[in-house]
């Protein structure tokens, strides 16, 4: 009898061990393809099933973009039936190419489950300005700027600014600088009134043989004319590859060490220059070289010792900071780019006070 009892008490143990609710989302993925552009409100709605054997609660469902409204089942949702999470939206604030994450939560355990919704969105023919936002000379742009974001130093990369003519004759577009590591082409050539045009820009990061962030002002010009506020920013982060390295290589690579990465310059007159001076140690196994240094303000010049580092040696980077027209609290930052692959980038930070005579 005591063995019969204790079987059955062991076999409700492990009936309500076992005993869950479990979520079940049938797509978790949504990827809306050529998504028209549209200034009224749309929703998807992702389908949410309790596979298991006892209720559950969705206790939130969070967007991870402004973009997305969320709403969902707030009603517990019974074993074998379902509940729905909705993603309310307006296509036209979304950008060009998409990915946006939604996380959800239960009462069935304290990670998140994540969903997303991917895609791209295109002109909508009904609503043809919509994605077209900024004017230039009368000429409707998708946007003014492109950003490549990272480029190593190897690389050409291309990227497209798409322009609506709405003006009442055709138009051609060219550039008035052209930096040497850049080309442009324009399909057409001659975009004519309603009709769409396309900028297409190659970024030639060999040619530019640079580091770090770059930034360039294009101005453009409308069938001959010279407006510098008719202009589109160009941006870029130059970065070296060091992808291709195997674990030995970067056991053996060049490490950047600095004894201080923030100095205090103290009180100064206004006028005066104040000098500090950064120490950087190789502490790695091969030659270190300072590929390029940036300070944030104009009023800061960088001087390096040496751009050559050998291992155990080390070398002086002079910040001078010229008060020359500044007052009060001074915060200003120097970039030094190198070639170890662990820390490519270091930000350097130098501080003070200023005192008007």
């Amino acid at each position: 009898m005591k063995s019969l009892l204790l079987t059955i008490f062991l076999m409700l143990v492990t009936t309500i061990a076992f005993s869950q609710g479990i979520m079940e989302i049938k797509q978790p993925t949504l990827i809306l393809k050529d998504l028209l552009a549209d200034d009224q409100p749309q929703t998807k709605i992702f389908e949410v099933k309790n596979t298991g054997n006892k209720p559950f609660i969705i206790t939130r469902a969070t967007s991870m973009s402004a973009q997305i409204q969320t709403r969902w089942t707030r009603e517990p949702i019974a074993p074998g039936k379902s509940g729905k999470i909705q993603a309310t939206f307006t296509s036209s604030r979304f950008q060009e190419r998409f990915n946006y994450k939604i996380m959800v939560y239960t009462n069935l355990t304290d990670k998140g489950t994540e969903l997303q919704i991917t895609g791209n969105v295109t002109d909508n023919p009904d609503k043809p300005t919509l994605l077209y936002k900024y004017t230039l000379a009368g000429i409707k742009f998708r946007t003014s700027n492109i950003s490549f974001g990272d480029i190593y130093t190897w690389q050409k990369i291309k990227d497209t600014i798409y322009y609506l003519n709405t003006r009442k004759e055709p138009v051609r577009i060219e550039p008035l600088n052209r930096p040497p590591y850049m080309h442009f082409q324009f399909r057409p050539s001659v975009v004519a009134p309603g009709q769409r045009g396309a900028m297409i820009v190659t970024f030639d990061a060999p040619g530019k043989n640079d580091y770090g962030y770059n930034y360039s002002n294009i101005m453009l010009s409308v069938n001959g004319t010279k407006d510098f506020r008719n202009r589109i920013t160009i941006t870029a982060n130059i970065i070296e590859d060091f992808s291709k390295l195997t674990a030995q290589e970067i056991a053996n690579a060049p490490i950047a060490e600095f004894t201080s990465k923030e100095l205090d310059f103290g009180d100064i007159t206004q006028g005066e220059k104040a000098c500090c001076d950064f120490i950087l140690k190789n502490t790695g196994k091969r030659p270190l070289f300072i590929r390029k240094t940036k300070a944030s303000c104009g009023c800061t010049a960088v001087t390096i010792g040496n751009k050559a580092v050998q291992p155990g040696q080390s070398t002086k980077i002079r910040t001078t900071f010229n008060s020359a027209g500044k007052s009060g609290r001074q915060y200003k930052t120097i970039t030094v780019i190198t070639n170890d692959p662990q820390h490519p980038e270091t930000t350097l930070r130098i501080r003070g006070n200023v005192k008007v005579r």
